[in-house]
């Protein structure tokens, strides 16, 4: 196996299975990390591989939301944004002349100046009606936004956004997911801070009950102990936290459009203490959990 071939398998860790493949100009594209992500998981529309690496030029572009969410560069910041450590060991040992250390620091996550929680928020207000009026189009219920600490912003960076925030297991938070409810074009605006280092919602964990692992927040809303791994696989730091303190089944619950990724998920995690506890639910098509609103609708599938 050349080089390449060994980049391509690599590739395909990180960002799913791959659309189209022109192996005499270098080219393979994959659903975007950002824009199809968004796309897939709540809004259904259409998936088209908009995502291009050049690995002859090793560059990437995605020809959807490049402008937007700047999704373009080297082959190696495409590691460090949306790879895991053990993707990026990997690349080094493909490509040692192209790899670069990442140098960058993150300031701690802080929840935007602006968020007003639903809980405190003015219910006369036109902000609050609109925030609320769009998750309770999706089925979220104001016990629910209550709940999961939920908020929305209606100035500042993130105006017209609903807000979802992660707590670690001290209680602090340590990101937040922030959903446009106004359909602006750039659905998502999340904070910069690399998703692998945090594990959602770690403080609502239960190790000692089954856990779900879901693609989106959305999903989480509608399934007790829940954990959004926020795309199609786990980072080393939730997998070290399984193994070392999951009690009962893990189950994967990714999209119904991710099948084979949550194959890949499955055989992942499937080993040495953890063998025998993890399950697979297959979802129907195009489906996910939100639209299947929770354990009752898993009831009806079957648990593999």
């Amino acid at each position: 196996m050349n080089d390449n071939s060994l980049l391509i398998d690599l590739l395909s860790e990180v960002l799913g299975s791959p659309h189209q493949h022109y192996e005499n100009k270098g080219q393979i594209s994959f659903d975007c990390p950002v824009c199809s992500y968004d796309i897939k998981g709540f809004d259904k529309g259409d998936r088209k591989g908009n995502f291009e690496i050049n690995y002859f030029k090793g560059v990437y572009k995605c020809w959807a939301c490049s402008e937007t969410h700047e999704t373009h560069g080297s082959i190696n910041k495409l590691f460090w944004k949306w790879g895991n450590k053990k993707h990026r060991q990997h690349w080094k040992l493909i490509a040692p002349e192209k790899f670069i250390p990442n140098t960058k620091t993150y300031k701690r996550v802080e929840l935007p100046d602006d968020f007003i929680s639903f809980e405190k928020g003015n219910k006369l207000t036109i902000s609050y009606k609109e925030a609320r009026n769009y998750l309770l189009t999706r089925n979220i219920s104001i016990d629910n936004m209550v709940k999961y600490s939920m908020g929305y912003t209606n100035k500042g960076p993130y105006r017209g956004r609903i807000i979802i925030p992660s707590f670690d297991a001290e209680g602090e938070i340590n990101y937040f997911v922030a959903r446009s409810f106004t359909n602006h074009k750039m659905k998502y605006k999340n904070p910069e801070f690399p998703k692998e280092e945090i594990i959602f919602n770690e403080s609502r964990i239960r190790w000692d009950k089954d856990i779900y692992l879901v693609e989106g927040v959305f999903d989480m809303l509608f399934l007790e102990n829940a954990i959004p791994i926020l795309g199609k696989t786990v980072s080393d730091n939730l997998w070290a936290k399984l193994y070392e303190k999951s009690q009962k089944n893990i189950i994967i619950c990714l999209d119904g459009d991710a099948w084979e990724d949550a194959q890949h998920l499955y055989r992942k995690l499937d080993g040495g203490k953890l063998n025998g506890k993890v399950r697979l639910i297959k979802m129907p098509k195009d489906k996910d959990v939100a639209e299947l609103k929770g354990v009752e609708g898993l009831k009806e599938l079957t648990l593999l």
